[in-house]
């Protein structure tokens, strides 16, 4: 069959998009954007009519977008800006997406979030990771850890265990334990390292936690990906493979025992599909 058989929808938004999600939001399947525009929600179900928008402004703001998206249990959603504020979104009685929350937890743009149970795990481009929790719709800050030497977060993911996996600029991959934490008496709890990694040689640029295994996705600006093997204190090399002059982007385990993961690169239109032999 050819493209022509389905459906093709243009969305309505002309600004640059930073971050995209589809997602369950009470009973509505959602299309959720952001960009310099702030939120946009999407219905999937009515041909992608936009049903709620945010523009996600703080005042004084140097620059204007939203960045890092992540929801919760279908009930919340979560959205990062520029300024280093999160906003918290969830549908009322009637079913409708409205603003429940907004915290400044960072001093520099977000870059990613990800969430596991009540769990945030967000970061930012001075290298800082923040772990929240989310109550009734209300955004707590637990702890964060500290700055590693200037390096930005530039993706972040949470593990079926609730590992918070954290990927840098300079290739460098983290792992912290949200039930590890240095307990600071005048100051907020740090998160420490638990594993750290020399994962690719240049930037991570995306990375995708199997749902039902214990894997961690990788890719990076390197050309390499990699799959990794995880614990609450250990990371074994699982399975690589580089493709010669590719910058990835992108990336996303498409089964949920994580045997099957596939990849976008910069300027390629395509959507490369992988299957692993041996778990």
């Amino acid at each position: 069959d050819s493209a022509t058989d389905f459906p093709q929808y243009c969305l309505d938004t002309k600004t640059d998009v930073t971050q995209i999600l589809w997602c369950t939001l009470g009973y509505i399947n959602c299309l959720v954007v952001t960009c310099s525009e702030g939120l946009i929600v999407y219905d999937c179900d009515q041909q992608f009519k936009r049903i709620y928008a945010h523009n996600c402004e703080d005042k004084n703001m140097k620059e204007k977008y939203a960045r890092g998206i992540a929801t919760f249990e279908c009930t919340y959603l979560c959205v990062g800006n520029s300024n280093g504020s999160i906003r918290v979104f969830g549908p009322d009685e009637d079913g409708q997406v409205v603003f429940l929350d907004r915290k400044l937890l960072h001093g520099a743009p977000i870059t990613d979030m990800a969430s596991h149970k009540h769990n945030l795990a967000s970061c930012d481009e001075s290298g800082c990771t923040v772990l929240s929790q989310i109550d009734c719709g209300e955004l707590m800050i637990i702890a964060r850890t500290k700055v590693f030497g200037g390096h930005p977060c530039t993706t972040t993911e949470m593990t079926r265990i609730g590992i918070m996996a954290v990927g840098y600029g300079c290739g460098t991959i983290r792992m912290f334990d949200p039930t590890v934490k240095l307990i600071e008496e005048d100051a907020e709890d740090q998160l420490p390292t638990v594993v750290q990694m020399s994962a690719h040689a240049r930037c991570v640029t995306s990375m995708s936690a199997a749902k039902d295994a214990d894997l961690l996705l990788s890719v990076s600006e390197d050309s390499w990906i990699r799959v990794w093997k995880i614990s609450s204190t250990t990371v074994t090399l699982l399975y690589c493979y580089m493709k010669e002059d590719t910058m990835f982007m992108g990336c996303q385990f498409i089964t949920r025992n994580g045997s099957k993961f596939c990849t976008t690169a910069y300027d390629s239109p395509y959507i490369t599909c992988y299957a692993l032999t041996q778990l």
